[in-house]
């Protein structure tokens, strides 16, 4: 079987992070590949304090650091709203619960002693069209407050970066839900298209103005994005509704980067993403994050369904982490192949739980390191 392994010495000599985030994700050979992860819940590094992770290591950079493991960077622009369209105001507060109302509208009720999960929202602010107007007052498609002037004075840096640069490609339907609730966003198409219409539109020339201007001074790896609108029995929306509002969207903000010579681009979206991989590609998202294994999303399912042409960040199952070594390398070893083969980056396929081990991560660092080839960055420890 091909590998995309290659001596450092015949590559001329051992890879940037960024050259290997590039080359995995075009299929070409790297001496190792890029050692990413996606964090860990606010609660276990407490967790792992009491198993022995110095207490020094209190957040994510610092873990980072620990392990040995490496990370991607960005430019960003705001492509969203440039303002709150509703006052943010406590509504309600015990010593057990608060409900708060957001910048947006969403009413969400809180525990206060447990650990803290997604809220439980009781309203949405976006209802109606004169609501819309309210929030396309925060999107116009213009520069104005969407850039911050520190990019300018930073382009050298982002120039000299060895670390992989992503651009904002925003949510042209995951912000929305998030904005008038699911079972608004699932019968909008239905209901008022022309409405829907408007709001993936606008979405969408907010990105593309910042875009435009970014890509002017600054040379991107990968366009970053959003969705979060899948279970795992599959999306929220129809693929007719992605084919009709959201493909041509995307397609035009993938073109900007691609005009660039930006030609991947990735957005974030748990649960299965399987039934709607086809229109993500024909929108120029080729690349899929994180890959929930248990979500229906296994990155060896999605590489039988559309083929290499959708490379894949994520992807390893996060559950044998809270089993054994012997689960957590039977994880490993059935990705292998993927690995070897490229176009694959893999991490954990979310935030690592409280639940994993101190002592299992390590042995998952360790292993992947080992196994995959994975990362240049020494850890700060030793086993």
């Amino acid at each position: 079987m091909a590998t995309i392994f290659e001596d450092a010495k015949k590559l001329g000599g051992p890879l940037t992070v960024r050259e290997r985030f590039r080359r995995v994700m075009h299929y070409q050979k790297v001496d190792r590949i890029p050692f990413f992860e996606f964090g860990y819940w606010d609660t276990t590094l407490s967790r792992w304090h009491a198993e022995g992770l110095p207490r020094e290591v209190d957040n994510e950079a610092k873990a980072y650091a620990y392990f040995g493991i490496e990370n991607w960077g960005g430019v960003w622009g705001n492509v969203g709203l440039t303002g709150d369209v509703f006052k943010p105001e406590t509504l309600e507060e015990t010593d057990d619960y608060i409900i708060t109302r957001d910048g947006v509208g969403a009413v969400a009720h809180q525990k206060k002693k447990e650990i803290r999960t997604i809220p439980h929202y009781l309203d949405y602010g976006l209802k109606t069209r004169d609501d819309w107007a309210k929030f396309k007052a925060k999107l116009q498609p213009t520069l104005e407050g969407r850039i911050s002037p520190d990019v300018y004075k930073n382009l050298a840096a982002y120039r000299a970066s060895e670390v992989p640069l992503a651009a904002p490609i925003g949510s042209m339907i995951g912000v929305p839900r998030n904005w008038m609730g699911f079972e608004r966003i699932a019968t909008l198409a239905y209901d008022d298209p022309d409405l829907l219409d408007d709001i993936v539109e606008t979405l969408c020339q907010c990105v593309v103005v910042v875009l435009e201007e970014l890509t002017q001074y600054i040379e991107y790896d990968f366009g970053a994005g959003w969705e979060d609108i899948c279970f795992n029995s599959g999306p929220i929306v129809s693929p007719w509704i992605f084919d009709k509002f959201i493909v041509p969207r995307y397609a035009r903000i993938t073109a900007v980067l691609r005009k660039r010579g930006c030609d991947i681009s990735w957005t974030d979206c748990d649960g299965n993403v399987c039934p709607i991989l086809r229109q993500f590609l024909a929108g120029g998202i080729n690349c899929m994050f994180p890959a929930e294994v248990k979500g229906g999303s296994d990155p060896l399912r999605i590489r039988e369904l559309v083929g290499e042409e959708m490379r894949i960040v994520g992807g390893v199952d996060k559950l044998p982490l809270n089993e054994s070594p012997k689960a957590i390398e039977k994880e490993l070893l059935r990705l292998l192949p993927l690995v070897e083969s490229g176009g694959f980056i893999p991490t954990i396929d979310h935030r690592v739980p409280a639940s994993v081990p101190f002592e299992n991560y390590k042995f998952y660092i360790k292993t992947k390191r080992q196994l995959f080839r994975a990362g240049h960055r020494e850890p700060q420890y030793t086993e």
